[in-house]
């Protein structure tokens, strides 16, 4: 009998285990925040949203790009990090590592309680030149909202005008999380 009882304790309390106890886990679904092998190093964060290590933006793209990302933020909708880097051979994988490194979107600005970061990774030198990886607290901005914007930006992005793509991509990004958002509100 004392056995019978301690294996239904036990059962139950792998049960939990498994099901994250029945509450909110702090853990991140992903603990990988390494770079992938053979990638760049990720870049800090720093004073801007925008990062350029390469030279293809202007201080006024920066900038401005900059604003309209802190406004996101303070509007608690999402945080956006847009970076410019030659170098990556894993696209996919680097921004979303990044995006954990940097904890975006772990401050619980999202009604899921966080993950409502964004980055766009911009890569000049490759073929496919953008990359976006979105946190799971934003389920309403999918491939129809971005694949939007993607489509929009690769013409200046293809051409070399990084400063257009990038002011586009973060306008558009901006335009269209806060539109989720009001709707969102409504709901």
């Amino acid at each position: 009998m004392k056995a019978g009882v301690s294996a239904i304790a036990m059962m139950l309390l792998l049960l939990l285990a498994g099901c994250g106890g029945g509450g909110p886990s702090s853990a991140p679904y992903d603990t990988n925040t390494a770079a992938p092998t053979g990638d760049p190093a990720f870049p800090a964060l720093g004073s801007s949203w925008v990062i350029d290590s390469t030279g293809a933006l202007s201080a006024e793209t920066i900038r401005e790009g900059d604003a309209i990302c802190q406004r996101l933020q303070d509007d608690r909708i999402a945080e956006v990090v847009v970076v410019v880097m030659n170098g990556v051979k894993q696209p996919d994988a680097w921004a979303t590592h990044y995006g954990r490194w940097l904890k975006l979107g772990s401050r619980g600005l999202s009604a899921q309680g966080g993950n409502n970061g964004v980055v766009w990774l911009i890569r000049p030198e490759a073929q496919e030149k953008m990359t976006i990886s979105v946190g799971r607290g934003l389920p309403g901005f999918s491939t129809v909202d971005y694949g939007k914007i993607m489509d929009e930006a690769k013409e200046y992005l293809n051409f070399g005008n990084y400063d257009k793509g990038v002011s586009l991509i973060i306008q558009e990004t901006d335009r269209t999380l806060r539109a989720l958002n009001t709707k969102r509100g409504a709901e």
